[in-house]
């Protein structure tokens, strides 16, 4: 054998002589370790033991309700009461407490690309109108459960919130909208009065609500779809009767301006026939007023006299032609006043 064999050999004994002693010390150590965990750590094990027993103690003998709950009560599975909002004592293990939701609820039937904050959805309806126009509709339902009602509802109907809304308001929404729809046409439902159709089907729907302790608080039929090619039948349909509707529309407010304008002239005629009536009966008024009293002339033409600007005549020529009665009995003749004289002018 070499020396640098020997050197080898030797250099590997030493190296397993070091590892060998330190696997002893550390061994050593690890179970000082372990004999010394006792009694340094019994203390706090005991505390937390002690803790974790407060814990499944209290929450054994408590129940938070939230706010917008009510809870069937049961003791060895039988229904002993309702509990509302609130902390509630309870006895450990033998009573359990079922909650269902008693705020508004939200069911809604909407088509898949469409997103919604209700509560619970639901895919489209679908139906068939009384001509047989298939079609589907998407609707809108809030309901709510009192309650009073938790109890009659737990042991009667269901014993979750989800299983209320499929056996109750999911069951009975699609079966009477299928039902109600086919009661009316396919125009009716497209272009019709859809609040009114809306109302029927929850005249229908809330009894069956409260057969099951729910109360129906809205339904709203929310858009009706038909095949594409009904839809474009029954859009064109209703442009040619808007089209009718408005020429009738302009046809009755021209005959409404034709009438108008014939009162309007008929007004006029009218008028027109009573001022000359009027005129009329105005001149037979006077003529008879004269013919009654004669001295009503002499009195005009005195009135009128006094309007008169004289004008200068020659006095030979003149003859009179009003004989104005004297307080003798004679008569006197009204002659013109006096020619005024003209005097020449002087001329420097």
């Amino acid at each position: 054998m070499s020396e640098n064999q020997g050197d080898q050999r030797n250099r590997r004994g030493n190296r397993a002589a070091t590892t060998g002693r330190l696997l002893v010390d550390g061994a050593g150590r690890l179970g000082g370790v372990r004999r010394g965990l006792p009694s340094a750590g019994k203390g706090c094990l005991a505390l937390l033991v002690a803790f974790v027993l407060v814990l499944i103690l209290v929450g054994g003998l408590t129940e938070q309700v939230d706010a917008a709950e009510a809870c069937a009560v049961t003791r060895f599975g039988k229904i002993v009461g309702e509990a509302g909002p609130g902390l509630h004592f309870k006895a450990p293990i033998v009573e359990r407490y079922h909650c269902f939701r008693t705020a508004a609820t939200f069911y809604e039937v909407l088509e898949d690309e469409f997103r919604s904050d209700a509560d619970y959805t639901d895919g489209v309806l679908d139906g068939v109108t009384r001509d047989g126009q298939p079609l589907t509709l998407t609707v809108s339902v809030r309901y709510r459960v009192p309650r009073d009602n938790v109890g009659e509802i737990y042991e009667s109907v269901a014993r979750t919130m989800d299983q209320v809304n499929e056996k109750v308001i999911k069951f009975h929404t699609r079966a009477i909208v299928r039902q109600v729809s086919q009661r009316y046409t396919a125009a009716e439902i497209y272009s019709g009065d859809l609040a009114a159709i809306s109302r029927a089907i929850e005249t229908e729907l809330a009894p069956r609500f409260l057969e099951s302790g729910v109360v129906l608080e809205y339904f709203e039929i929310k858009r009706p779809r038909f095949q594409p090619q009904y839809e474009q039948a029954i859009e064109a349909k209703q442009i040619a009767k808007e089209e009718i509707e408005t020429k009738a529309n302009q046809a009755k407010a021209a005959e409404q301006d034709a009438i108008r304008s014939a009162n309007l002239a008929q007004g006029e005629a009218d008028a027109e026939r009573i001022r000359a009536q009027g005129e009329s009966d105005a001149i037979a008024l006077r003529g008879k007023a004269v013919r009654e009293n004669p001295e009503v002339i002499s009195l005009n033409y005195l009135e009128t006299l006094k309007t008169v600007n004289w004008a200068i005549l020659d006095s030979s020529n003149f003859t009179p032609f009003l004989t104005i009665p004297t307080p003798n009995g004679g008569s006197a003749t009204a002659s013109p006043p006096p020619t005024p004289t003209v005097e020449p002018t002087p001329t420097s």
